[in-house]
């Protein structure tokens, strides 16, 4: 079980350490990750509600946190605040009433003469310009500066939930797999990877599923692109399962592969293997573990193809700090997880990639998938 009293007390300490009197977050990871005040699934348009900038958990050094809510959704905000005891009370803001009025009357709750107010880093512009002009001599700051450091290192509660969301996408990953034939598109298969994870018991996807067939010239029958025989196949996807996130990915091929295909396969996976195999705590950082990768694959030629950073944390969001990346210098420790995903993907050509979540180890990073990194052949 999540223990979001201890997590409470650890963020309090650190409040009180860095003379911060209130932190203000939305409706979102790091709320979710606090309190268990569960998010909903992203909308992939603009929903606007009344006075949604007021929206969200305001929580002081002492006592309950007040949660704010939008009359059109209240009661499923106030049901999932019901049963978490650290939450004193939920303000529904009406039409009736100026949202800033509402702020005001809950900030006078707190002490917060002399105090810095930490915001939520995804708060709305209309959010902070609200804070300035009702405290316009405090001083603001980020609120990941107290909670990231929280959220780095998973306890076995949370590596638990990791490993469900990870077993989720191994189960809806070999049923994409089935349905690979010729002249399937890449939304067929995207489409049915989505529909598994609802149908298999995640919440919903961590982001949007990314499927690519490929091969020299690209000529797959126009779009939407159909799989035929002499495309690699990449796959990207993820779930969350009870606020925590999967992010996975493998290479298929469909037909015999030629062998600079096979070549290139092997070569992401002994990049991934050997950088999961340096990722041991207190003795690597994530740019360590970036350039172990990253020389693997220029030493064959191949560096310009691997566009982009070697991994990233995941927890309660999917990308969050520290990443496996150029300049990332926080030495990795037991319990941390990440991404390891290599690739190489040539232009007007193939790709290729693997992807796992890993926890570091004093023995190396550890996946917390059971998927075989294998070379899928589809006939």
């Amino acid at each position: 079980m999540l223990d979001y009293a201890n997590r409470l007390k650890n963020a309090r300490i650190r409040m009180a350490e860095s003379n911060i009197g209130l932190i203000f977050l939305t409706v979102g990871a790091n709320l979710s990750f606090l309190t268990g005040f569960r998010r909903s699934e992203p909308h992939s348009t603009d929903v606007n509600t009344y006075g949604d900038w007021a929206v969200g958990g305001f929580l002081g050094v002492e006592g309950g946190i007040v949660l704010t809510a939008p009359r059109m959704d209240s009661k499923s905000y106030i049901a999932r605040a019901q049963d978490k005891p650290w939450f004193d009370s939920a303000r529904v803001i009406v039409e009736s009433e100026d949202p800033l009025d509402v702020m005001r009357q809950i900030l006078a709750r707190f002490d917060l003469r002399g105090k810095k107010i930490a915001l939520d880093d995804h708060a709305w512009a209309a959010t902070v310009l609200a804070f300035r002009r009702l405290l316009p001599e405090t001083e603001f700051v980020l609120a990941s500066d107290i909670l990231a450091p929280l959220r780095m290192i998973k306890g076995e509660a949370e590596l638990s939930l990791m490993r469900r969301a990870g077993a989720i996408t191994d189960a809806v990953f070999q049923k994409a797999l089935a349905r690979l034939k010729p002249g399937v598109t890449e939304l067929d298969i995207k489409t049915e990877i989505d529909y598994q994870f609802r149908r298999m018991g995640a919440e919903y996807n961590s982001f949007v599923t990314g499927i690519s067939f490929a091969k020299p010239g690209d000529d797959l029958g126009g779009s939407p692109k159909k799989l035929a025989p002499g495309c690699s196949i990449t796959f990207d996807l993820g779930c969350v399962v009870e606020g925590y996130c999967s992010d996975f990915g493998r290479s298929a091929f469909m037909g015999e592969p030629p062998a600079e295909y096979v070549k290139i396969h092997e070569l992401v996976l002994r990049a991934q293997r050997e950088a999961m195999q340096a990722m041991k705590a207190g003795q690597g950082t994530g740019e360590q573990a970036n350039a172990i990768a990253r020389s693997i694959i220029e030493a064959e030629g191949y560096g310009p193809y691997f566009t982009h950073r070697l991994g990233h944390g995941i927890g309660v969001t999917v990308h969050e700090s520290p990443y496996l990346d150029q300049g990332q210098r926080t030495v990795l420790r037991v319990g941390m997880t990440f991404t390891v995903e290599p690739s190489i993907y040539i232009p007007n050509g193939f790709g290729n990639r693997v992807e796992d979540v890993v926890v570091v180890t004093e023995h190396g990073a550890e996946s917390l998938y059971t998927t075989d990194h294998r070379l899928y052949m589809i006939e």
